[in-house]
């Protein structure tokens, strides 16, 4: 049965059934049993419903927490999330426009279907090792009034909803000219940093983030906010972002312009990349656009926690990956600049990684114009040593005018091919490749090449002055690390960044690590002169198992790291990067954060203090898996450099008291007794 959406004629098509049924002579309404009356008024109420109906359409998650709901109205669509009965996200503009075909109104309803979701997998890196993404998808399929169809996935999992558009059809390349999609956001909170103006070296997500300004507040500057954003509002909690951008379209931000709390896409701007490549995107039908992607809690912790823009994400396309072994790093670039040219300075650092238990140590730029040896016969020095090495590469290419070397390779498809097959053969472990600087298509398709070429020759991927993770380190899991963040490079630049340091690295917590790995190069107890630390040393440490990254560069110098007590060398050497499990245990953006990972048997707790006064934290250690834990614990000391270390013991269901300083931190290990 083909039912209309037009309020005005359901409404007449109701009364008319009423007049025919009921408006009879009074001999016909004597004639009409009560029951039947009755029935006939069911009959038209079920009816009435089914009309309604049919202009909402809607996905629960499978704890009926969630939902999202899609409505029609005269053939424009919105859609609103809400949880509980809560609205976090308000009645929402939806809408895509092609040019060839406009999907934006008069669209009508043709079908829709409904699809469990229930897939388990496992990852290289991340919070959680093995992961199960269980929620429930309605697809609703519209068509414009030329009879072209487009359709919308709905999602809904227990820790937030998404959806995105899709086109359906035969092989046709079509271009997208503007996405009508927006987020209504209710009043309150919200910490997020401003997207790059185009430049040398941005966009590149590396802007500070303000902390719990007003929803509503205009970007200041004409390109925007980036994502993610996470929002405070009344009772709820909710970050904003997007997942599993392909080939087929660009990495959209937020428009400057949000009054009202009304967030709207924004394209990539034309000065991107030097002006090279468009701002729209071109594909060929059938294909999908990215995610929009709402994670949600009633506190920050199941936001923290989420994988949902793991779960999102298209599956592997690599095949085989017990090849990529994530892990530590020493890097020689942070403390001396000049150092990736010098061949005799980089063998103190694949020695420093030797004696430390690292796996690797990273190569900077330039290190093809080395002095005093080549890579040749670095390569040939790290292997004698078993240390892994990564070398560094500009991304460009004319859509850089960085001149940092070597360049013009992995933005050639051929020279990139035969770099790649030569590090395989000289037995390189990773690259990190470097300024990238817009989040066009064509850069977007720059990032897969270059994924999908350096698997084919076994070779981990690190991106730097790059775009933010958008689930790609599931579809391409030799992807382990990613910088857009502004981390601790900028000790050597920018006494702002310093200063700001302990309250920007809770809020990063919050939000920029929400959605993939960092590669902030973390543990700098070295003072630059013009850039001192306002952290503790104690801080810097924890931040090992505050952030996330499949590679960890630990930045500082050599001599700074064969200073430091045996103790705390040790923790350095054993500390994993990768993790089965996450928890969030406490914390706010910008005022603390206190997280447990847990690798094999062990716990790791930490926490970090972004405020410039002293606090205490009880933590509640009910989470253990077994009953009684011995923990090494290292907590700030009466001075910011010292780092004091003590033992206990404790067990499941206990707290843990911990004292911190003034932007201070603290870590322990916890492993179990008896085992």
């Amino acid at each position: 049965m083909c039912l209309s959406h037009n309020k005005n004629y359901r409404s007449k098509l109701t009364e008319k059934r009423r007049n025919s049924l009921f408006a009879a002579s009074p001999v016909r309404k004597k004639i009409i049993p009560a029951f039947m009356r009755y029935f006939f008024l069911s009959v038209i109420a079920f009816f009435s419903q089914v009309l309604h109906a049919q202009n909402s359409w809607k996905a629960v998650s499978p704890n009926k927490s969630l939902q999202i709901i899609l409505s029609n109205s005269e053939g424009n669509l919105s859609y609103k999330v809400l949880s509980g009965e809560d609205p976090i996200v308000k009645p929402s503009a939806l809408g895509i426009e092609r040019k060839d075909q406009d999907f934006t109104d008069h669209l009508s309803f043709v079908k829709s279907e409904v699809v469990r979701i229930d897939e388990r997998y496992s990852l290289k890196i991340g919070k959680h090792k093995i992961n199960h993404a269980l929620g429930n998808e309605t697809i609703v399929t519209f068509k414009n009034e030329k009879n072209a169809l487009i359709e919308i996935d709905l999602r809904a999992y227990n820790d937030g909803v998404a959806f995105r558009y899709r086109f359906p059809g035969q092989s046709k390349k079509v271009i997208v000219t503007n996405e009508k999609t927006s987020f209504v956001i209710p009043d309150g909170k919200m910490w997020l940093e401003t997207y790059g103006m185009p430049g040398n070296y941005s966009p590149a997500y590396e802007e500070n983030y303000l902390n719990g300004i007003p929803v509503g507040s205009k970007a200041p500057v004409k390109s925007g906010w980036a994502f993610p954003v996470i929002f405070q509002i009344d009772q709820h909690w909710l970050l904003l972002t997007e997942s599993n951008v392909d080939r087929n379209y660009f990495g959209a931000h937020l428009q400057q312009d949000c009054s009202g709390g009304i967030y709207k896409i924004g394209m990539p701007l034309a000065e991107e990349a030097r002006g090279v490549g468009d701002s729209y995107a071109t594909a060929t039908i059938p294909f999908s656009t990215p995610w929009r992607v709402i994670i949600v809690g009633k506190t920050p912790g199941p936001i923290v926690e989420s994988n949902l823009v793991y779960d999102l994400a298209d599956p592997n396309r690599i095949g085989n990956t017990d090849w990529i072994k994530p892990g530590r790093s020493s890097w020689s670039w942070w403390s001396d600049h000049s150092s990736s040219k010098d061949f005799v300075k980089l063998k103190k650092y694949v020695d420093l990684a030797k004696e430390m238990g690292w796996e690797y140590s990273l190569v900077d730029a330039n290190w093809n114009i080395m002095q005093g040896g080549d890579i040749s016969q670095l390569v040939k020095y790290a292997n004698e040593k078993k240390v892994g090495l990564a070398l560094w590469y500009n991304s460009g290419g004319d859509h850089n005018s960085v001149t940092e070397q070597p360049r013009n390779i992995m933005n050639d498809p051929v020279k990139r091919k035969e770099e790649l097959s030569k590090l395989h053969r000289w037995g390189i472990k990773a690259i990190k490749v470097d300024f990238f600087q817009s989040d066009k298509q064509k850069i977007m398709q720059l990032y897969f090449d270059i994924l999908k070429d350096a698997a084919k020759e076994k070779i981990m991927v690190i991106f730097h002055g790059c775009t933010l993770p958008r689930g790609w380190s599931r579809t391409y899991p030799n992807l382990i690390s990613m910088e857009g963040v502004k981390g601790a490079e900028q000790y050597g630049w920018d006494n702002s960044f310093a200063q700001h340091a302990p309250e920007h690295n809770t809020i990063i917590s919050f939000t920029r690590n929400v959605v993939g790995p960092m590669d902030y190069t973390p543990v700098t107890f070295s003072d630059y002169a013009c850039c001192p630390h306002v952290t503790t040393n104690t801080h810097e440490l924890a931040l090992t198992v505050v952030f996330e990254s499949g590679m960890l560069h630990f930045a500082d110098s050599d001599s700074s790291y064969l200073s430091q007590s045996a103790p705390v060398k040790n923790f350095m050497g054993h500390v994993p990067n990768t993790w089965d499990d996450t928890k969030f245990l406490l914390g706010e953006p910008g005022k603390e954060i206190l997280l447990a990972r847990k690798s094999g048997n062990a716990w790791y707790i930490a926490g970090i203090n972004g405020e410039a006064h002293a606090k205490h934290f009880s933590i509640d250690l009910s989470f253990l898996n077994q009953p009684s834990y011995k923990a090494i614990v290292f907590s700030d000391g009466t001075a910011p450099g010292e780092i004091r270390v003590t033992e206990a013991n404790h067990k499941k269901g206990s707290a843990a008291s911990i004292d911190v300083l003034a932007n201070g931190g603290f870590v322990m290990k916890l492993d179990p007794i008896g085992n």
